[in-house]
C-alpha cells in the first residue's frame, strides 16, 4: 500500500464525514419529512462507503458507476429536502415554481 493510496483514502474519509455533518445540520434545520437527521447522515456515509469499498475491492469497476454510488446519498437527501420544503403545494402546470404572485396580478 503506497503513501498515495493512504493519503487519498484519508482525504475521501474526511470528505465523507464533512458531507454527513452538513447533511445532518441541514436536515435538523429544515426538518425533513421522511426519516430523521441521523438517518440521512448515516445514509450518506453508507453510500459513500459502498463506493469506496467497490473502488478498492473491484479494481475494474467503472469510475462513473463508483461516482454515481458515492453521490447517491447526498442527491437523494436533496430530493427529499426539496420535497419537504415545496411538496405540499398543488402542482400548477401553467406556472414555474419560482414565479412570484405579482406576475399573476399583472396578467389580468
Amino acid at each position: 500500500m503506497s503513501v498515495t493510496t493512504v493519503l487519498s483514502g484519508g482525504i475521501a474519509a474526511l470528505l465523507v464525514v464533512v458531507a454527513a455533518a452538513l447533511v445532518y445540520r441541514d436536515a435538523t434545520r429544515v426538518g425533513v419529512d421522511l426519516g430523521s437527521p441521523p438517518l440521512w447522515a448515516a445514509f450518506v456515509v453508507v453510500t459513500s462507503g459502498a463506493a469506496g469499498v467497490t473502488a478498492l475491492l473491484v479494481p475494474d469497476a467503472p469510475l462513473p458507476g463508483v461516482l454515481v454510488l458515492a453521490a447517491l446519498g447526498p442527491l437523494l437527501y436533496l430530493l427529499e429536502r426539496d420535497d419537504s420544503m415545496h411538496g405540499d403545494d398543488p402542482a400548477d402546470p401553467t406556472r414555474l415554481p419560482s414565479e412570484s404572485e405579482r406576475a399573476d396580478d399583472s396578467d389580468e
